[in-house]
């Protein structure tokens, strides 16, 4: 074997440990990665597999819009946050030209999660207090941000009931093990869209095999009764998030116990971005214009230099570049969804990605968010070539 290839397939492997851990790390791998593809060459098959594919040529497309973008309007301070983040996207082309054998595609779904169950079990220790937070900043997630950790077990969790259910395997009920291990981190920490993708995505599981593996059906419905009604009981965490937000859609978005009725900002951000939207819906405001315009737009009452985005993906890419921009978003995942079952035989359970992608962008600008961005193309990847 090449030495660069069998290079190449360890780096994709370590990537499978780095990217539940550590954002330096997985930064790393993925410069050696990169590296060691500009050196394996043969750049003219590499060509013809990435303009042979349509989810690139949407990438392309909604690239120029946003280059285009940046001459709409007159706003524009957050523009190298913008493009930074755009420019990761091309990580797809190394990755998915690459030439990995499924040896390194199975292992590297192992590591990923063993990887994520070390990083549970580690956050379910700090949230039992029986260890203490490994870094002075961290939240009670281990390692990576509490909200990004959460969505990792919530795919990892998903991904091991799937392949429980396919694997005829003695040794199969080490899948639930990890499942449970999830779970309890999951809902112990604050992280709501990893909760939310995990409650829905388990629902729709249950629909989905209800007519041929009736007794997986009632065993999620069982499942997600008991975790949702002990977590509500027992983590302080989870039920202060739950009425929260249940008080948030009762009262207009205003925060409880708030005398001076001060509204909650992710309500107030999906709320006047929605409006703005309707205003300019064809082209938006213009590339790294959101913050600007929405402390204009607000007479600045509320600092949202922490958040940056809606909280939404979808109203995010319509503020800046409109109608035009969010299609040409859409239809990556569109083209990637065919592709995904035309060399997986129609095989609907490879759905998962892309459609856990698409619900999750519901909560949060995730495809501008570095660890989830590399975590989806690490794995389409790994979908692509096998996923079962």
């Amino acid at each position: 074997m090449n030495i660069f290839l069998r290079l190449k397939e360890l780096t994709f492997i370590f990537l499978a440990f780095a990217i539940p851990f550590s954002v330096a790390l997985t930064n790393i791998l993925i410069v050696i990665f990169t590296l060691l593809w500009l050196i394996e060459g043969d750049f003219k098959n590499k060509l013809l597999k990435t303009s042979s594919s349509k989810w690139f040529f949407s990438i392309f497309l909604l690239a120029i819009l946003y280059l285009v973008g940046m001459f709409n309007g007159e706003y524009h301070s957050d523009l190298f946050y913008v493009l930074k983040r755009l420019l990761l996207l091309l990580l797809f082309i190394p990755v998915l030209t690459s030439r990995l054998s499924k040896f390194t595609i199975e292992k590297s779904i192992y590591v990923f999660l063993f990887t994520n169950f070390l990083a549970a079990a580690i956050a379910v220790l700090i949230n039992l207090d029986i260890i203490q937070p490994l870094f002075s900043n961290a939240s009670i997630s281990s390692f990576l941000k509490y909200s990004y950790h959460n969505i990792l077990l919530s795919f990892s969790s998903l991904l091991c009931f799937v392949l429980y259910v396919k694997s005829k395997h003695k040794f199969s009920f080490i899948y639930l093990l990890l499942i449970l291990t999830y779970t309890l981190s999951i809902f112990t920490e604050a992280g709501r869209a990893g909760q939310l993708t995990f409650n829905l995505f388990f629902l729709l599981f249950a629909i989905y095999y209800f007519k041929n593996h009736v007794k997986y059906s009632l065993l999620i419905f069982v499942f997600l009764l008991i975790v949702n009604y002990f977590s509500y009981s027992n983590s302080p965490i989870f039920k202060h998030r739950v009425d929260h937000l249940t008080h948030i859609v009762k009262h207009d978005g205003k925060k409880k116990n708030k005398k001076n009725k001060e509204k909650d900002i992710r309500y107030v951000l999906l709320k006047s971005t929605t409006e703005m939207v309707f205003k300019k819906p064809i082209f938006g405001y213009g590339t790294g214009s959101f913050i600007d315009f929405f402390n204009q737009y607000t007479n600045a009452s509320y600092d949202i230099k922490q958040h940056k985005t809606p909280h939404n993906n979808y109203l995010y890419i319509l503020f800046e570049v409109g109608l035009l921009g969010l299609i040409a978003f859409l239809s990556i995942f569109y083209y990637q969804i065919r592709e995904l079952l035309h060399k997986n035989n129609h095989n609907w359970e490879v759905l998962l990605l892309p459609l856990f992608m698409l619900i999750l962008m519901f909560f949060d600008s995730y495809m501008f968010v570095f660890t989830i961005t590399v975590f989806y193309i690490y794995m389409y990847k790994i979908f692509k070539i096998s996923f079962t």
